[in-house]
């Protein structure tokens, strides 16, 4: 599997158009990588797929995280429920996930990790941060990253967060402004991130301002931020192309599946990615 891995960073975010099952041409912006890359390489025996929750639990599986908590099953790859806090502080967060990365992830174990909403947060500080090079990663999948902060948080947005039963001190502290300045995400270490994203606002009903300002999101996080984008970009709602050209990217960054992303919000989002990597 590690030898497939170069095959699938080869096909991230340098063609063109909305590769839903294979690589299109290319016309100056990204595509998505096909549906069978990530999975395509997950192949051998020995390794472990690191599952990472979002904002306000514990683990992946934490019955009060929202989304369901099922760790994906792969032939020959063991799943292990990260038990990562992100109650309190992004410091606590980083600090349990470097312990799982260490006990999982070095010598001759390799990793994937599978991180969801506030978790791949988690995982790009963790991998700027610390020393990286240490563990052994073979990619990291993203689903409705809040990456990019969330404008949920703090502010008027709090109200609405709560009523998404996100109200746990930390998601007060991770909106776009917090996330964006607190570590440089065009470092991870050399380690490729993939990412899919939801467009369904589905909670949003006029009774809220619209904190979002008509830009494409899955009623948490918006695509600026599922997308690994490097700025706040503004993606119209009724365009939610979430690849964009390489350099509207992070380093290292890439949109999987469909560059159109999902009829889906952030609670489905979930467990989206380990269906299509088939778990």
């Amino acid at each position: 599997m590690r030898q497939d891995l170069g095959a699938v960073m080869a096909m991230v975010a340098l063609g063109g158009g909305c590769a839903i099952d294979g690589p299109v041409e290319s016309d100056g912006v990204a595509e998505a990588v096909p549906r069978s890359a990530p999975a395509a390489a997950m192949a051998a025996e020995g390794e472990t797929m690191i599952h990472v929750g979002g904002i306000c639990s514990q683990h992946f599986a934490d019955p009060e995280s929202k989304g369901g908590g099922a760790l994906g099953h792969w032939a020959g790859v063991a799943s292990v429920d990260a038990w990562v806090d992100q109650r309190a502080s992004m410091g606590q967060a980083v600090a349990d996930l470097s312990k799982t990365l260490d006990r999982q992830c070095r010598g001759d174990a390799w990793c994937y990790v599978y991180a969801y909403s506030n978790g791949g947060a988690v995982v790009s500080r963790t991998l700027a941060q610390q020393d990286a090079e240490r563990w052994n990663i073979l990619w990291v999948f993203t689903t409705a990253s809040n990456e990019g902060g969330s404008e949920l948080s703090g502010g008027l947005g709090a109200q609405a967060a709560a009523g998404l039963g996100l109200s746990c001190d930390l998601a007060a502290r991770i909106s776009p402004s917090d996330h964006r300045a607190g570590w440089n995400h065009n470092d991870t270490a050399g380690n490729q991130f993939y990412g899919i994203g939801g467009t369904d606002e589905w909670w949003y009903t006029g009774g809220f301002p619209d904190f979002f300002g008509g830009d494409a999101n899955d009623g948490a996080v918006a695509v600026h931020s599922s997308a690994g984008l490097n700025d706040t970009y503004a993606v119209p709602d009724d365009d939610p192309w979430l690849c964009y050209t390489p350099e509207a990217h992070y380093d290292n960054h890439g949109v999987a599946y469909r560059c159109d992303g999902y009829d889906l919000d952030h609670h489905a989002m979930k467990m989206q990615g380990i269906w299509e990597l088939g778990g």
